[in-house]
């Protein structure tokens, strides 16, 4: 895959409307947050009014820059109910898209596994040891989360 030259906030602001764009062809609401001191990306509203916070990050190479344990210091703080890393390549002029839909958890789950193969640490632990660097996780890392918009959907179309 070629990486096309697409400044960041661009490329930030892509993601945030294409993954809005997903959710609202699926049939429920769906709106992006403004402003640069806002702690959602997009809120997400079913049938039944039950909302979600959606988290997205976007990237033109095979890594997502997640800076989940620079932010997330505490596991009781407030987090959004789901992640959606969109990935946009350009090859031979077309885009190739692909998103990964993970919860919270699933993505501290994949950012510690990242970070610290094969070890098991504590939520506090891995805060610590993130503290020297920025955290990612590359494709490999959520390709079964791969398309999973049936998460996000039943989340908020469940009974309050």
């Amino acid at each position: 895959m070629l990486a096309m030259k697409l400044d960041k906030y661009f490329l930030n602001l892509a993601g945030e409307y294409r993954v809005c764009s997903e959710v609202l062809k699926r049939g429920v609401f769906a709106t992006i947050t403004y402003g640069n001191m806002k702690g959602a990306d997009i809120l997400v509203v079913g049938k039944n009014r039950k909302a979600a916070v959606i988290e997205v990050k976007a990237s033109n190479s095979c890594r997502f820059v997640t800076g989940f344990y620079q932010k997330y210091k505490t596991p009781d703080q407030d987090y959004p109910n789901f992640w959606v890393l969109y990935s946009v390549c350009e090859q031979n002029g077309e885009f190739i898209e692909r998103f990964f839909v993970l919860t919270h958890a699933e993505m501290a789950k994949a950012q510690a596994q990242r970070n610290h193969p094969k070890k098991t640490l504590d939520y506090a632990e891995r805060v610590k040891r993130a503290a020297r660097g920025v955290d990612n996780v590359i494709l490999k890392d959520v390709d079964r989360y791969e398309s999973r918009w049936d998460r996000i959907l039943q989340y908020c179309n469940d009974p309050i």
